[in-house]
C-alpha cells in the first residue's frame, strides 16, 4: 500500500511538472510492460531502491522500442533527411537526461530519484510515440 502510494505521489509530481504537463501521463503507462506492475507491487518494489529498479528495467525495455521506432523512422529517409533526424535524436537524449536528472537533490528526499527515474521512463515513451508516427503527416 504505501509503495503504491509513493509511486503515485511520484507521478503526480511528474505529471504535474510544467515539463511533463503535455503528456498525459495516464496513456503513457499503457504502454508499460506487465512486468512493470508486477514489479512495483511485489517485495521488489517496497523500497525507493526496489522502485527505482523497477522503473529502470522498465525503462531499459521502452528504450529497446524507442531504438526500434528510430530505426524505423530512419530506413525510408534520404540521407539529408537522416542526418537531421540523428541530430534530433542526439539532441532530445542530451535533453531528457539533463531534464530528468534536474528532478533530483539530495535536499528533496530520496522521492526526488523516484520522479528523476519517472522522468526518464514516461520522456522515453512520449519519443517513442513521437518516432512512431515520423515524419509528420505534412
Amino acid at each position: 500500500m504505501i509503495r503504491t502510494l509513493l509511486a503515485g505521489l511520484a507521478l503526480a509530481f511528474v505529471a504535474a511538472s510544467p515539463a511533463l504537463a503535455a503528456a498525459d501521463v495516464g496513456s503513457l503507462e499503457t504502454r508499460y510492460t506487465p512486468g512493470y506492475n508486477r514489479c512495483m507491487n511485489s517485495s521488489d518494489g517496497a523500497s525507493t531502491m526496489g522502485m527505482i529498479g523497477c522503473i529502470t528495467d522498465e525503462a531499459a525495455k521502452q528504450d529497446a522500442k524507442l531504438n526500434a521506432a528510430y530505426a524505423k523512422a530512419m530506413a525510408d529517409l534520404t540521407p539529408a533527411q537522416k542526418v537531421k533526424l540523428k541530430a534530433a535524436q542526439r539532441a532530445w537524449i542530451a535533453f531528457r537526461d539533463a531534464d530528468c536528472a534536474s528532478f533530483e537533490d539530495e535536499d528533496w528526499g530520496s522521492l526526488s530519484r523516484i520522479n528523476a527515474n519517472m522522468c526518464v521512463l514516461h520522456r522515453t515513451v512520449e519519443r517513442t510515440i513521437e518516432l512512431e508516427d515520423y515524419p509528420p503527416a505534412t
